[in-house]
């Protein structure tokens, strides 16, 4: 059979123009047939006879002129733009096109600013009637033959229970007969349900439950006859196997299921699809964060007192069951499986057996009555053809995994027990300097926190024995230990006056003693002194470190955590004390200002309000840190925050939350260079500290010889990701350690981990990063306003906009927020800035963003940035003028532009014509005006506060819980933010499902490996890695033509029709330059790991590549 070329079968690539050069290179047939593998020979999709429409490739020529819209923006090839979009182009009047192009110059946005770019002319299928036709008719041919499955499923009742339950390992069918051996459950569908011994199970399955509408099969592990088996290395051989026939997999967080088959470790996709009742339910009856703890404090109750509580709940299988079936789950048996032992599962192996069952058809009943709500709400099968190339993820290991963890962990370990080596020795070193200068010691502004209180003599089971005694028994433990403590002179200073055996130093101060072992006699050779037990998470490391916030020391406080003592100006300090004085005189003042009279201050009759306020909260934190009534009067305490909206106590001021603010210099050490070490060491921990255990508990299973068809020099394995298809509200994926990994940082042990995801051998991966995809999907939302690309300035920013012109929309907002201060806010600063303002964000988030971000400014500065900001970039609310208000307004000067007025012009023209505000105007109907933002929010909120809010492509429906019919007016944020991410997550339904389809009918073997963030990866055998990265970009062509076609713009950008890149790596890593140098990893990916660089292609680069392959 001869291979299927990409281009061979597609109306293949026209040619380049290099405008700047004046060239005009034709570019040839790129592939040419090569002999398959026969394994690959048939995983071609059939499409219904459509794959036989095809025709050969045929080059066209494009024309040299480029195509520009009104608005300066460069458009696909007339060509191209004729088979994408055979409706027409879009045509603007030219009354709305002038003022488009009117504000576009407002904002200094120039469509005269033009950059020319390579231009590619692509002939399309022709069997598929439009765009729509085509994605609709691929994800079908994806979904069949499993969406009969799936209706079988439903449609019968599911057999009854055994009575008892078959202990042999392996499969068991039960019938009405009795019950008989089987290899794998032979039907079409399945419910599914595995269950994993926590304590003792090495993840591998211990139970399993599976029902069709025909009959019950349960599984059981060989090892709960035979613990021994579960402490062996996870391997294909010790999972369940399902069969390689087309079947449909049910399971509620089926993932978790998936990942214990054996038939999903294969190389080659399965023929198995899971289908996750707990996807569906977010899809349609999911709670957004705030909610679900509102249900969980009614379900304690019993009081389900607001609407959206009868449409929603938590995720749970008993939630869901709860709320769609209306009974509630016995879930006590889970405990066993939780906490308990094979050999308590043994011992309840019937009841236990019974217990997953009923989970199975517990999950049967959920799927009856949340697939027709899913069916009607979501009505393309795009949808849930995305799911279920999302429920495929594949992460393939090597040797290098169990590398990259141990050398982490020893990094991580020995990092750790240096961080505990200096601490204690700063500790025994603040101990000596306090028997030698005990005033200097308690003068400093850290040590003096320090609890220097010491116990009274007790002796070890009250025992005394003599002072000769016991300094004969010292000196001989000192000799045999070496004199390892450092600072033995000091103890016997501590513990000359006792005669007892100090059982936990108790001569030395509190806050050391607490840190020392305790010895359990006096004789106890292997009693090590000093403090061992010291890290940077104890109370007193802050202060034997001399931690400051923003230069000021650190300050702790039993009641209100961390904060800090800022130095006020002394003018300050002398009125507060006379107002101390005279309002508080019972209060003692630590530190009183020197030559305070009243006749030379002014007398305060009657003291501020708010100055009072402040002194009695002072009074209250030092009080309580000092156990008595007392206030600093040159200094205030402030409790140091993570952010300006942070009102809660801090227990650690070195924690993770407070990462950014070390490294900032925000937190720093004010000690020597040893304590600035320890912070910056500590700092390059957080990352393995916070995902160590995650990555410890990753399912990474062993492959055997019949797993892979291509040999291999070292042990390969697979980890499948046990995300949730759609764990958010907006629909997006959720796993706790791959969709939120954070890229590879070079101070921090064990970032590299995404660079030691390794492709088997012979593979590689291919992928891209959308480029600022819902940036540009918003956009588009606003421009729709007008019906062509770029219309908005939003639009505008988004797609001719430069970085090195500071046109784009970041530089614009980093200019705005810098206020003529070059610098005091970056561009990556401001990029956040955006994305939280279009999603939902108000101007009280705004504000405490840039307090956090820019150092210097005022609460009055900052409260007239973000006015400004919001100003230019969303605008200001307006509300149309009835016909009565017009004809005031316009002969007054009040109105915006004749239509609408703003709030405050609207209440001077009710005051001058007398005439009420609802008669002059629509306060009902309030939009944005003005801003380079406007059209988009006024777009989003009409989706938002719509009777049934979906997104503009796929029509995919909000979840009921948020619907306005049961929230009202409430959670509009959470709704427009809903917009803008579960419209990004049709575009990742709609890459998948094209991608797969090019894959299958042009013969690329490979399938679907991860999508991390806005990155998608595929693992494809090498020689057809080209092939793939062109079907990737021919599938973001298609992905984006149906937005526009779907938004009413039947047009595409050029800008925006081909990835800027396609990465091909062996490696996961983001940057395939990138060789992940870290503390654990010094020598780098290509020396430890003999990963070498990957490339990274653009459209014209991949052309030039294939180019030269076919000659």
């Amino acid at each position: 059979m001869k291979r299927k070329c990409l281009l061979n079968t597609y109306h293949g690539l026209a040619q380049r123009s290099e405008r700047k050069n004046g060239l005009n290179i034709k570019t040839p047939s790129l592939f040419k047939s090569k002999l398959a593998k026969e394994k690959f020979s048939d995983r071609t999709t059939e499409l219904h006879g459509r794959q036989s429409d095809v025709q050969h490739i045929q080059i066209t020529k494009t024309e040299l002129n480029p195509r520009f819209n009104d608005f300066g923006i460069e458009m696909v090839p007339e060509a191209l733009r004729q088979r994408l979009f055979p409706q027409g182009p879009p045509h603007i009047d030219s009354k709305i096109s002038a003022q488009c192009q009117s504000e576009l110059k407002k904002f200094g946005l120039n469509k005269n600013n033009a950059s020319f770019q390579d231009t590619y002319d692509i002939e399309l299928p022709t069997s598929f009637k439009n765009l729509k036709d085509f994605f609709e008719t691929a994800a079908q041919s994806q979904l069949t033959p499993y969406l009969e499955f799936i209706g079988n499923l439903t449609a019968k009742k599911l057999p009854s229970l055994p009575s008892e339950w078959c202990r042999d390992p392996g499969w068991t069918k039960y019938t009405s007969d009795g019950s008989v051996k089987v290899t794998y459950p032979c039907c079409s569908g399945i419910v599914f349900d595995v269950e994993v011994c926590i304590v003792d199970g090495n993840n591998l399955p211990s139970l399993a439950v599976a029902i069709s509408p025909d009959y019950i099969y349960s599984w059981v592990s060989p090892g709960l006859d035979a613990s021994w088996l579960f402490k062996r290395t996870p391997s294909t051989g010790m999972l369940i196997p399902l069969g390689d026939e087309k079947k449909i997999v049910v399971g509620h967080h089926v993932m978790y299921d998936r990942a214990r088959v054996k038939e999903e470790y294969r190389e080659e996709r399965s023929n198995l699809r899971f289908l996750d009742t707990q996807s569906l339910h977010v899809c349609v009856s999911g709670l957004e964060n705030s909610q679900k703890g509102q249900w969980l404090s009614a379900n304690q109750t019993q009081k389900f007192d607001k609407k959206w509580m009868e449409v929603g709940s938590p995720n749970s299988l008993a939630a869901v069951h709860k709320l769609y079936c209306g009974r509630d789950l016995d879930k006590e048996a889970r405990d066993v499986f939780v906490s308990g032992t094979h050999q308590d599962v043994q011992e309840e192996f019937q009841k236990l057996m019974t217990y997953c069952a009923n989970d199975v058809i517990a999950t049967h009943n959920v799927l009856t009555q949340v697939l027709p709500l899913f069916e009607s709400r979501f009505p393309s099968k795009v949808t849930l053809a995305g799911m279920f190339e999302m429920a495929g993820c594949y992460i393939p290991l090597n040797d290098n995994w169990d590398k990259y963890v141990r050398q982490s962990d020893n990094m991580f370990f020995n990092r750790q027990g240096e961080i505990r080596q200096v601490l204690k020795g700063l500790a025994d070193d603040v101990l000596l300097k306090y028997n030698l200068d005990k005033e200097k010691t308690l003068d400093d502004s850290w040590l003096k926190q320090l609890k220097w209180e010491s116990k009274n003599s007790v002796g070890i089971n009250n025992k005394k024995i003599s002072v000769k005694a016991r300094a004969e028994e010292e000196e001989r433990i000192e000799s045999e230990r070496n004199k390892t403590w450092q600072i033995k002179d000091v103890i016997k200073v501590v513990c000359e006056d006792t005669v007892d055996k100090p059982k936990h130093y108790t001569s030395a101060p509190e806050w050391y003693r607490q840190h020392c072992p305790k010895a359990t006699t006096y004789y106890d050779t292997k009693f090590h002194r000093g403090p061992l037990d010291i890290s940077l998470s104890n109370q007193i490391s802050p202060l034997l470190l001399k931690i400051s916030f923003e230069s000021n020391p650190v300050y702790h406080t039993h009641h209100y955590g961390w904060g800090y003592l800022k130095t006020k100006d002394e003018d300050q300090a002398r009125r507060d004390q006379l107002l101390l004085q005279r309002y508080f005189p019972d209060v003692d003042i630590l530190d009183p200002v020197d030559n305070v009279k009243n006749d030379k201050v002014h007398p305060v009759e009657k003291a501020p309000s708010e100055r009072l306020e402040h002194l009695e909260k002072q009074i209250v934190y030092i009080s309580k840190r000092e156990e008595k009534q007392c206030v600093y009067v040159q200094k205030d305490f402030f409790r140091i925050a993570v952010n300006s909206t942070h009102t809660g106590n801090v227990g650690n001021p070195l924690g993770k939350l407070f990462t950014g603010a070390i490294e900032n210099g925000t937190i720093a050490s004010l000690g020597s260079y040893e304590c600035q070490q320890v912070l910056k060491t500590g700092t390059g921990l957080t990352f393995w500290r916070n995902t160590r255990n995650r990555i410890l508990s990753q399912f990474v299973v062993k492959l055997t010889d019949g797993d892979v068809a291509r040999s291999s020099s070292t042990q390969l394995s697979v980890l499948l990701p046990q995300a949730v298809p759609a764990g958010t509200l907006t629909r997006r994926a959720t796993e706790p350690l791959w969709l939120t990994a954070a890229n590879v940082r070079k101070d921090r042990v064990g970032s590299e981990f995404k660079g030691i995801v390794s492709s088997f051998p012979g593979y590689c991966f291919v992928g891209a990063d959308v480029d600022s995809q819902e940036l540009w999907i918003a956009s588009l939302i606003g421009d729709s306003t007008y019906g062509d690309h770029g219309a908005t300035p939003l639009g505008w920013m988004s797609l001719q906009g430069q970085k090195s012109e500071g046109t784009d929309m970041h530089s614009k907002t980093a200019e705005q927020l810098s206020q003529n201060r070059p610098g005091l806010v970056s561009r990556d600063v401001a990029k956040a800035f955006n994305y939280a303002r279009i999603y939902g964000a108000g101007k009280g988030l705004a504000c405490s963003m840039l307090k956090d971000n820019a150092d210097g400014l005022s609460d009055d500065e900052v409260s007239k940035i973000i006015d400004g900001m919001f100003d230019r970039t969303k605008g200001v609310v307006v509300y149309p003028l009835t016909a009565l208000g017009r004809r005031h307004a316009v002969i007054h000067g009040l109105s915006v532009d004749a239509i609408s007025i703003t709030e405050k012009n609207l209440k001077v023209l009710s005051t001058v014509t007398g005439y009420p505000q609802y008669r002059l105007c629509n306060r009902r109907k309030p939009y944005y005006h003005g801003g380079t933002e406007s059209a988009m929010f006024n777009n989003l909120e009409a989706i938002a506060k719509s009777p049934q809010p979906e997104t503009p492509c796929l029509k995919s429906r909000i979840t009921r819980s948020l619907e306005p019919e049961v929230v009202k007016d409430q959670q509009l944020r959470s709704r427009i933010n809903w917009v803008v991410q579960s419209s990004a997550v049709d575009f990742l339904h709609l890459l998948l499902v094209s991608m797969k389809w090019l894959m299958s009918v042009h013969g690329i073997p490979g399938r679907f490996a991860i999508s991390i963030h806005d990155e998608v990866r595929f693992h494809v055998p090498e020689e057809y890695k080209y092939e793939a990265a062109l079907a990737l970009q021919i599938s973001n062509l298609l992905t984006r033509s149906l937005f526009a076609v779907q938004l009413g713009i039947n047009d595409l950008p050029n800008s925006v029709a081909f990835f800027s890149g396609i990465e091909i790596d062996t490696s996961l890593r983001k940057n395939v330059h990138d060789d992940c140098v870290t503390p654990s990893n010094p020598l780098g990916l290509s020396v430890s790991y003999n990963i070498g660089k990957g490339q990274e292609l653009d459209i014209k680069q991949l052309l030039q590549k294939i180019n030269r392959l076919s000659k």
